[in-house]
């Protein structure tokens, strides 16, 4: 069974379409799955209307812990998650769940990760405007510091729950994504092209608060890195 995970904070414009979405992709694939929605405290009723969008292929899980945000999120998912595969995407939009079957398929050729990515051949992004496309190039490029993962802010990716057995998860900020690619247990991964495809309703969450952010868990990583690669030798 597949997980899917998506996290959501003030997303009411936008949910429910990416979860219709979903669950037709799902369906016409024969996939047995479950969505898990974590919505983070929003303001403007998107819990319940994830939660009507649903119906009977998944739950919305509503957070109120004090420790907010979209890594936080996604671990408080995961450790609910009953599929042997977890799908983690966001909610606005800019992740076509179409891509899923293509995810599973790799997993089923062995693949422990699977990544949709935008700087492999076939990828792009869509409407987005040269500020975030300078600051997603810097940051993926900053990124292949700790990891080999050409779109390693990549929030779209597929990884067998096998993989995060026993790893110790402590991400900062909104890159969930990054922590996992670093410290599951990863032997071979695969990054597939997509188009990323800017949001059309809502706001960006990237604030100065989230790039202070990835510079600070990016830190953590490398520490995290060089202390495992000391105790490998």
């Amino acid at each position: 069974m597949i997980s899917i995970l998506i996290p959501t904070y003030n997303e009411k414009d936008n949910i429910s379409e990416i979860l219709k979405r979903t669950i037709l992709t799902l369906e016409k694939a024969f996939l047995a799955h479950e969505i898990i929605v974590i919505d983070d405290a929003s303001k403007d009723n998107t819990a319940d209307t994830a939660q009507e969008a649903l119906g009977i292929h998944g739950r919305v899980i509503r957070r109120v812990a004090e420790n907010r945000g979209l890594s936080e999120s996604v671990l408080e998912g995961i450790a609910q998650v009953k599929g042997d595969a977890i799908v983690v995407m966001d909610a606005d939009g800019s992740h076509p769940p179409e891509l899923i079957p293509a995810f599973i398929r790799e997993l089923n050729q062995g693949v422990d990760l699977v990544i949709a990515s935008r700087y492999v051949r076939g990828g792009g992004v869509q409407d987005f405007p040269l500020s975030r496309k300078l600051i997603s190039r810097f940051a993926c490029l900053i990124g292949r510091m700790v990891t080999g993962i050409k779109d390693n802010t990549s929030g779209f990716f597929c990884i067998k729950k096998s993989a995060l057995g026993g790893v110790n998860l402590t991400p900062h900020g909104f890159k969930i994504g990054l922590e996992i690619f670093v410290k599951a247990n990863i032997n071979k991964f695969i990054e597939i092209p997509f188009i990323f495809v800017n949001r059309k309703k809502g706001e960006s969450k990237l604030k100065s608060k989230q790039v202070l952010q990835f510079i600070s868990q990016l830190f953590s990583l490398l520490s995290y890195r060089m202390v495992n690669h000391k105790a490998k030798r």
